[in-house]
């Protein structure tokens, strides 16, 4: 085989597409842009996603609405109708409930519903309980206690914001420091001019005697 003999593999290599040359080539007439309309023409073409005036897919479409709420506390759920499995007098905390089945995990807080009816006196532990549930839970005999981790999330903020209130107090203290350290450099600035014009007028007056 010889140099004059090599050839690229079929279908790697494609002819050139000639747009213009006669019908005959096979894109004459139009040059490949269609028939007529305003792409067909020389010059500006139409933005990129640009629909013709309707409204843009990307705009009609429901994204970026709303926002994630980061201070939201998110509950697990508990109605009434789930306490009647347990007997009558029993403390009921959400490891029990947990233990029971009733709940798949403890890690988020509890919150006690009003869904259905409450038939036996139980001591219900729970962070959060709405306002019928307690009064049912109540009417039975029973006794409601409430452990809110909201407030231990309140706690923390305040406790963050009481941080912040002091840096700000600290950075005003440096800041007032170095402002007065630069006010008194600046006082001091004359009375050494002064001393040194002194220092240099004696000079020149022992220059002159001798």
């Amino acid at each position: 085989m010889q140099a004059h003999q090599l050839r690229p593999p079929l279908g790697s290599k494609h002819a050139r597409k000639r747009s213009g040359r006669g019908n005959a080539s096979g894109h004459g007439t139009y040059s490949g842009k269609g028939s007529k309309g305003q792409k067909a023409r020389a010059g500006s073409k139409p933005r990129r996603f640009f629909e013709g005036g309707q409204t843009r897919l990307f705009k009609a479409l429901p994204s970026r609405r709303g926002f994630t709420n980061f201070s939201r506390i998110e509950y697990s759920p508990v109605n009434l109708d789930d306490l009647n499995r347990f007997e009558a007098g029993a403390e009921v905390t959400p490891e029990l409930l947990k233990e029971r089945g009733v709940l798949r995990s403890v890690r988020k807080p509890v919150k006690v519903l009003a869904s259905g009816e409450i038939t036996k006196a139980l001591t219900v532990r729970a962070n959060r309980f709405s306002l019928a549930a307690k009064e049912k839970i109540e009417a039975a005999g029973g006794t409601v206690i409430e452990t809110d981790e909201r407030k231990d999330h309140e706690g923390k903020r305040e406790r963050r914001a009481v941080r912040r209130a002091a840096k700000v107090v600290k950075g005003s203290k440096a800041k007032a420091a170095s402002g007065k350290q630069e006010a008194e450099a600046e006082a001091e600035a004359p009375e050494a001019k002064t001393e040194a014009a002194e220092a240099d007028t004696e000079e020149a007056d022992v220059g002159d005697s001798e």
